[in-house]
């Protein structure tokens, strides 16, 4: 027997892929969306929706596992998703109890800048909240199943299953493969998943959802999409340093003047910081290092002062994508929707995008009800994009579409442009601002000096093979790779 012989099949009504904020949202929002339609269809003596057999797959081992605590949420999107709820019962752990702004001016000094400085956009005042994105993915996923959504873990999906021009599901990967990718004696095949709408909410840069952008030429027209790149340690300090609820951001040192980013601390518990460091990948020294650059971070005084004697106990890194209202790409194709991070959804001025990535959820969802309500699972019935263009979301992402721009050229004119869109609305001349693609910002080596590393220790100062461990990243060293080198002759 064959390995696609081997191969199981499951038909769904509703596939999504990656158990992110997103997808989660837009499950929940489907289930609720046709059985308010179809209450009103009785009411009406009009045909009910069937209800729909609806799977959320996700990679990693549990829900949540690949999320890191500590983030700032703006808890607009949870309102609209859950009215009936109190804030009290939101998967958040406290209100922002005080918001900072420093220039971190060199290794050694800072400058506090004063709030009215600060875009309103920048502001994290008391109606914001703290939250663990593993514990808020988990308390959504929960809410999924209630309503009848299923939720599988430890399923990648590796390609697309197609009808003609249309996707028609996914393939799930082979499990107990050697390196050379051949299968062992815990060989098991994947599923095919076979569904009317496949949902991409897989988080930034997706397997699956670059492909789907670059088979159907989704971003014909949008800006070049660049990211950021973003580390981040979970650490236990003594108690008496900050207060529950603070929250610090940072920009200047470690990064040069040519280089978008900054850093942040996030309290957690009077014991418990999440910090971190996020920097543009437009960046232009070919030696950047940015587990050097995160040592570096947490040498400065102001930074020092917070974590000295603590303990990391946690650390992640993912990318951001942050080209903005002009970056985001087509958002459906016959058969599929991008939601999220996968359709570049975020706001870089802010500093966020998990509000806005559970509204894209929510908004391909309410499309989805009227596709099955039409029958119609088209390109064009899953496309939300002028709903997102009409709503609050969409409002916020065009006022920011021009700032992420600006830094491309450096700090001082970052920061004016983005003075400037306090005036205009994010209007500038031309209209649009566009930036080239990250990698061609790199300049040659030989202009850069080599990178002095920082000392380590075992406990706060970690060396990057022990970070990578609290990650918890765990994997049979005999597997095959899941890096692909697409081409040899760029790399």
């Amino acid at each position: 027997m064959t390995q696609a012989e081997e191969r199981e099949t499951m038909e769904l009504d509703v596939l999504f892929i990656g158990a992110g904020p997103a997808n989660l949202c837009a499950a929940y929002r489907l289930m609720r969306g046709i059985e308010a339609h179809n209450e009103k269809a009785q009411a009406e003596g009009k045909p009910a929706i069937e209800p729909p057999t609806v799977l959320v797959i996700d990679k990693a081992s549990k829900i949540g596992n690949h999320n890191l605590s500590g983030a700032v949420v703006d808890p607009v999107a949870f309102k609209e998703l859950f009215p009936e709820l109190p804030v009290e019962e939101y998967p958040f752990i406290t209100p922002v109890a005080g918001d900072k702004t420093f220039n971190l001016i060199s290794a050694t000094g800072k400058v506090q800048l004063p709030a009215f400085l600060l875009p309103p956009a920048m502001h994290n005042g008391s109606n914001f909240y703290i939250a663990s994105i593993s514990e808020l993915t988990r308390f959504l996923a929960k809410k999924c199943e209630e309503v009848g959504v299923e939720v599988y873990t430890e399923f990648a999906a590796v390609d697309f299953i197609r009808d003609g021009g249309k996707i028609a599901g996914v393939k799930i990967g082979d499990k107990g493969l050697d390196k050379e990718g051949n299968p062992s004696e815990n060989f098991a095949a994947g599923m095919d998943l076979l569904a009317k709408i496949t949902v991409l909410g897989e988080g930034t840069f997706g397997y699956l959802s670059q492909q789907l952008i670059s088979e159907f030429n989704l971003d014909a027209g949008a800006n070049t999409q660049n990211w950021s790149l973003g580390l981040k340690e979970v650490i236990e300090i003594p108690v008496g340093r900050v207060k529950k609820g603070e929250v610090i951001h940072t920009f200047g040192y470690p990064l040069d003047m040519s280089t978008y980013g900054g850093s942040f601390v996030y309290a957690i518990e009077d014991n418990v910081v999440a910090m971190g460091i996020v920097f543009g990948l437009d960046y232009v020294n070919p030696r950047l290092n940015s587990h050097e650059l995160l040592l570096q971070l947490k040498k400065h005084p102001l930074i020092a002062s917070i974590i000295e004697g603590g303990k990391v106990v946690e650390y992640g890194a993912k990318t951001l994508p942050e080209g903005g209202w002009w970056a985001i790409p087509q958002l459906s194709v016959d058969g599929a929707v991008l939601v999220g991070d996968s359709a570049g959804i975020l706001n870089a001025q802010r500093l966020k995008g998990i509000h806005l990535a559970m509204k894209s959820g929510m908004l391909a969802a309410d499309r989805m009800v009227q596709a099955f309500a039409n029958n119609d699972f088209s390109a064009k019935a899953l496309d939300y994009r002028a709903d997102l263009d009409a709503c609050w979301a969409g409002k916020e992402l065009h006022l920011a579409r021009n700032v992420r721009q600006g830094f491309h050229h450096g700090l001082i004119p970052g920061m004016i442009l983005t003075g400037l869109h306090m005036f205009t609305g994010g209007a500038i001349p031309g209209g649009r601002a566009t930036m080239p693609p990250d990698h061609a910002s790199l300049k040659h080596a030989a202009g850069y000096g080599e990178w002095t590393p920082q000392a380590t220790d075992v406990n706060l100062n970690l060396d990057i093979l022990t970070d990578v461990y609290k990650s918890g990243s765990i994997h049979n060293e005999h597997q095959a790779s899941h890096c692909k080198i697409v081409d040899p002759e760029k790399c």
